[in-house]
């Protein structure tokens, strides 16, 4: 019965907090605008160069990862496609071109990303391709069993 409250609990969280508009006030930036204080030719400092390399361009169609934490410890993380929108030094923007959702099938359809979400990728975690996104999660130890 326990588990069962912590996992409902846990369902209830991540539902409002995907469900709720994007508080921060980041603004919806199509692949095509760049707002005031975004570059496209931005340099990266060096951490995230290091980490990505030349490939890296605004416009640029690659995969990201979205990565969901659990209350029972375990984590699973999937990936998907998306373009680079704008450069900062310290993080990217990044827009998804596909859907994708971490539990689908099991009432939590929401539980994922929506096509056009925008996040500001700061750690690095952008691959070339879906088999070096695929290869990284599943070297973390994230991938569904």
């Amino acid at each position: 019965m326990q588990k069962f409250i912590s996992l409902f609990s846990l369902l209830i969280i991540l539902s409002f907090a995907t469900s709720c508009t994007n508080s921060r006030g980041d603004q919806k930036v199509t692949a095509s605008e760049t707002p005031a204080g975004l570059t496209s030719d931005a340099k990266l400092n060096p951490d995230l160069d290091s980490k990505l390399g030349s490939w890296l361009k605004k416009d640029v169609e690659c995969y990201g990862i979205v990565v969901g934490y659990f209350a029972d410890g375990s984590t699973l993380g999937k990936s998907v496609k998306c373009r680079v929108v704008a450069i900062k030094p310290d993080k990217i923007k990044m827009k998804t071109i596909e859907s994708v959702s971490l539990l689908p099938g099991e009432g939590c359809d929401k539980m994922g990303l929506a096509y056009g979400d925008t996040w500001w990728e700061e750690e690095g975690d952008i691959f070339r391709t879906r088999e070096e996104a695929e290869d990284y999660i599943r070297d973390k130890g994230w991938a569904p069993k």
